[in-house]
């Protein structure tokens, strides 16, 4: 269980979680609502079933009037929605996009345990509008809250490696995979690829031999940043036309040089600060090569477009937790 969660008893919101996921980690944190964090090692099933129970533990335990799940996991969303006609509180669903993409195109069984937590939730918390309109659609109840600006210790990292692109990916599939590989083979010298993540997949082999490739494989969280700190470029894409990517937020934060997918969201999230590309080799290189030929100009931007964008978080925010009313104080 996460330390935030020894002063829960003093406020009138919590937030569970049953992994460890940057976002609710940010938002629980700016938002000021304690986080129980619980993520018990084993077997799916075991590990359903000491989480269920450890939920159950925090929920009897503090006469919450609010409670925030991440979902996925939609177990966790399905207990607490359960949970809160009993204990009577509210539920607020903080909803991944696969959460929103399996109420639309799961297979039917699957559909129906999606949609329960969409409709049933008495808000679903999604990062843009285009997410938004999709939960309506569904019979749910919306709000919009983007990541806020991660905050990373200063000086994470002395300098850059202005050569060294780092591809931001977790091997999923809606990275471009084999765009990003075949860019990597068109990018001129020095410039070469840093790809992140554990290799999985029809492309891992592929980018294992690739000259003008590096896999970092799995790292820890502050060699991920150190990775990112010291980048010449970030490149982060996706598929997914409403996915605001991890690393299009981290490269605000450190004020690198951002590549991304050209897609609405990620133009209404980042406007000037990133270069946007289509999925495809030759304008992921070209992309590239801009942001390395004014690396200046780009970092700028990037931090400029931090400023900017956490001052707008700030006033979104404000706005969401008027909207749901929620008291962020001590119970009475």
């Amino acid at each position: 269980m996460n330390c935030a969660a020894e002063q829960a008893g003093a406020a009138t919101a919590c937030w569970i979680t049953w992994e460890r996921h940057q976002r609710s980690r940010s938002l629980s944190a700016q938002l000021e609502i304690p986080l129980i964090e619980l993520s018990r090692p084993g077997h799916r099933t075991l590990r359903y079933a000491r989480n269920s129970i450890a939920t159950l533990a925090a929920l009897i335990r503090s006469p919450w009037r609010t409670v925030f799940v991440q979902a996925p996991s939609v177990v966790l969303a399905h207990l607490v929605i359960v949970l809160s006609a009993i204990l009577r509180f509210r539920v607020i669903v903080d909803a991944h996009n696969a959460v929103i993409e399996g109420a639309e195109n799961a297979p039917a069984p699957l559909r129906s345990l999606y949609r329960f937590v969409v409709r049933r939730a008495d808000a679903v918390i999604v990062t843009n509008s285009a997410l938004a309109e999709r939960v309506r659609k569904l019979g749910g109840t919306p709000g919009i809250l983007p990541d806020p600006v991660p905050q990373f210790e200063p000086n994470i990292a002395a300098g850059t490696e202005a050569n060294r692109v780092v591809v931001v990916s977790t091997w999923a599939e809606d990275e471009p995979l084999e765009a990003i590989l075949q860019a990597a083979e068109l990018l001129p010298q020095p410039l070469f690829l840093t790809i992140t993540g554990r290799p999985r997949g029809k492309f891992a082999q592929a980018a294992g031999r690739s000259t003008r490739v590096r896999l970092s494989g799995f790292v820890s969280d502050q060699d991920y940043l150190v990775l990112l700190a010291t980048a010449g470029i970030v490149v982060d894409l996706t598929t997914r036309q409403d996915c605001l990517v991890c690393g299009a937020y981290e490269a605000l934060a450190l004020g690198r040089p951002l590549v991304v997918s050209d897609s609405r969201a990620l133009r209404e999230l980042l406007q000037d600060g990133a270069l946007f590309t289509a999925n495809e080799p030759d304008a992921i290189a070209r992309a590239i090569i801009q942001a390395w030929q004014n690396e200046r100009e780009w970092a700028a931007r990037c931090a400029a477009r931090r400023d900017a964008y956490a001052t707008e978080w700030r006033a979104a925010a404000a706005r969401l937790m008027k909207e749901l009313a929620v008291e962020r104080g001590a119970q009475g």
